[in-house]
């Protein structure tokens, strides 16, 4: 698995102390009443949504997700202050622009050796063959291996200063241990949303209105899935005979940014052919990478997880035939495709050694032992 069953529960956050910073609707029917300003936000402190509540029910409107508030005197305070970001693709475009001189970065974050977890044996296949898939698509790979939490977050923020103006997108892939939306450095526990931070439209505008993929394959939580049996029925025309055909599905699947399980259950990784999740990722990049869009593919990355895998531990009773299902939680506005490049580099495209990378070799010294 790639969690650390002997991690420590996450510490529940205090609760919060400002119990008066929403308002109900009675507080926007006085403040209607109210001439005075002062007098108005004299009202609006005094009354909370806690003191609120029994009365909601009585108030008949009609439906909204919001209540109204004063609007600003000026609407267009501040808009011309901001940044204007500009992006080579028409609005009512159904695809994203893959057209560039470059497909674009591929960073990969590979932790397999850790200091007081256990070592993540096969995520080294995993990181040779998702490689090559993504070089497969024209992407400028670069590898990181056993970076500890300053070098990620410096390699993020220097891939985000980049000009991507000429590049169709970003990956970003993560192999390590984890929890519900933590993740684990060679020396430290960090929160999966630095990864996309650096890289949002404000932050990295050369990549703005462009696709930016994240694949993270780690544990989210300590459960399992036990999986239920279907059975598939078919009937022939001619016999009216039917024919069965059992396998299993994870209790959760065929429910729909991709993680390698849902939300709090363990993710699977074989010691010698590598991840579940990651492996299903090559094999449709390979097989479909020219032809199918990537939310399709995705979704094809799921059904091969969800019935082609299957834990085999007869020693642990209670991790033996156990089943996972990736999550693809997307907010794409187009259709991702990756045709192929019709300029291509003049030079190869390698992984990248760079001074950090080399000092992860050094570092993996102190932080985990070789493999064996």
């Amino acid at each position: 698995m790639d969690g650390n069953a002997r991690m420590s529960e996450n510490e529940k956050g205090g609760e919060n102390k400002d119990r008066n910073s929403g308002r109900c609707p009675e507080t926007m029917e006085l403040v209607k009443t109210e001439e005075k300003e002062d007098v108005v936000d004299t009202i609006e402190e005094s009354i909370s949504v806690a003191q609120c509540i029994s009365s909601l029910t009585k108030i008949q409107q009609s439906d909204m997700d919001g209540f109204p508030f004063r609007k600003a005197k000026n609407m267009n305070i501040g808009i011309m202050s901001q940044k204007i970001v500009q992006i080579d693709v028409d609005p009512n475009a159904e695809n994203y622009n893959m057209n560039h001189k470059r497909r674009g970065v591929a960073l990969i974050f590979n932790n397999a050796y850790f200091n007081k977890m256990p070592n993540r044996e096969g995520s080294e296949k995993d990181c040779k063959d998702l490689a090559q898939s993504l070089r497969n698509l024209d992407f400028e790979v670069r590898i990181y291996e056993d970076l500890i939490l300053e070098m990620i977050l410096e390699t993020l923020q220097k891939t985000s200063a980049e000009d991507h103006t000429d590049a169709d997108c970003l990956i970003v892939t993560v192999m390590s241990h984890g929890n519900s939306n933590m993740l684990y450095s060679a020396n430290s526990v960090y929160s999966a949303d630095i990864l996309w931070t650096p890289f949002t439209a404000d932050q990295c505008t050369t990549l703005a209105g462009k696709p930016k993929l994240f694949f993270i394959q780690a544990c989210r939580g300590k459960q399992l899935d036990d999986g239920v049996f279907v059975q598939q029925v078919s009937y022939s025309d001619v016999t009216d005979s039917k024919t069965t055909n059992f396998y299993s599905i994870p209790m959760f699947s065929d429910i729909m940014m991709a993680y390698s399980s849902q939300d709090g259950f363990c993710s699977w990784r074989n010691p010698d052919n590598g991840s579940w999740f990651i492996q299903a990722i090559c094999e449709e990049f390979n097989i479909h990478g020219r032809t199918l869009d990537l939310l399709t593919m995705m979704t094809f990355v799921n059904r091969r997880v969800a019935i082609n895998y299957q834990s085999f531990v007869p020693g642990e009773k209670s991790f033996h035939k156990k089943k996972q299902i990736p999550t693809i939680v997307s907010m794409l506005t187009r259709i991702v495709r990756f045709p192929k490049k019709s300029i291509l580099h003049s030079k190869p495209m390698i992984d990248s050694a760079t001074e950090e990378n080399k000092t992860s070799n050094i570092e993996k010294k102190t932080y985990g032992t070789k493999p064996c």
